[in-house]
């Protein structure tokens, strides 16, 4: 069996494999890599029997990340204040742990696109407070937001949400915690919303589907920063109405894909792989 494997569903189009088998060939491991198709009811059954039969670690994807939360043993200080968990390594004494790697791989990002700078978005505004708009509300802004909250100085982030009592759970978990840089409002008030953001992150799964989102334009400025957590050949139907609106800073989610991979294989081999080469790899093989 392999020792390492990615479980989520849909599976078929992960590129989990695909890059843990680069990273191994730089480092020189020959441990194999699986993708496990799971459901809601069997999830929990086939991720504890796979590190009974010997399974090391566990990537966990769309939409286990906050039940794979509950089932590890231990938990690292990313997964605590994210409540939820991509990342599960077997200890030798038999305990899991449950790791969050997808902010820490989201900021490994920006840091590449270079627009981190001295911990703090680069802003030709120079403004006393980074404002950062945050569209959703799921698992996967869950994993990101206390690691921007944590690494970019004086910032705030402004949550919405198409629910937007979803945006208020999840803002008062992170004010009750002690983020209290941390906001959210409806949606629909974005209209009236005098905020200059350098920052604009969709999180949600609007350009899996072709969707455009409902905010409004002027949110857009030559200097805004968009990134989308969605990734594919072309670009996202987000990052084309950005563009199309006048953001000349647009990125998809492929390097933080990576990035929270590498820091998965980190966690799992206490090595740390050359990004930027599988990056481009998987670019060329769209």
């Amino acid at each position: 069996m392999s020792f390492f494997a990615v479980f989520g569903n849909p599976i078929k189009h992960s590129k989990s494999a695909e890059i843990y088998a680069l990273f191994a060939n730089e480092i020189g491991i020959s441990k194999g890599y699986d993708l496990k198709l799971v459901s809601q009811d069997n999830f929990h059954y086939l991720l504890y029997d796979f590190f009974k039969l010997g399974g090391l670690g566990a990537n966990i994807t769309s939409p286990f990340k906050e039940n794979a939360y509950f089932l590890c043993n231990q938990l690292t200080e990313r997964a605590e204040k994210s409540r939820s968990v991509n990342t599960i390594k077997k200890l030798k004494n038999g305990v899991l742990l449950g790791d969050n790697t997808d902010g820490i791989g989201f900021i490994s990002d920006l840091k590449r696109l270079n627009w981190i700078d001295n911990d703090n978005i680069s802003d030709t505004n120079k403004s006393t407070v980074i404002n950062i708009l945050l569209i959703g509300a799921g698992g996967a802004s869950k994993g990101i937001v206390p690691v921007l909250l944590t690494t970019i100085e004086k910032c705030h982030i402004n949550i919405v949400n198409r629910t937007f009592s979803k945006a208020q759970v999840l803002t008062s978990y992170y004010q009750e915690i002690g983020y209290k840089n941390v906001s959210c409002m409806p949606l629909c008030e974005l209209y009236y919303d005098t905020s200059k953001y350098s920052l604009i992150i969709n999180a949600t799964t609007s350009s899996m589907y072709s969707a455009i989102l409902k905010i409004p334009s002027f949110l857009i400025t030559p200097v805004t920063k968009c990134y989308d957590l969605f990734y594919q050949k072309q670009d996202t139907s987000f990052i084309s109405w950005c563009k199309k609106n006048g953001s000349n800073y647009c990125a998809d989610g492929l390097g933080m894909l990576v990035g929270q991979a590498a820091h998965a294989f980190l966690l799992w081999h206490n090595l740390f792989p050359s990004i930027d080469p599988v990056l481009n790899h998987l670019r060329s093989t769209f």
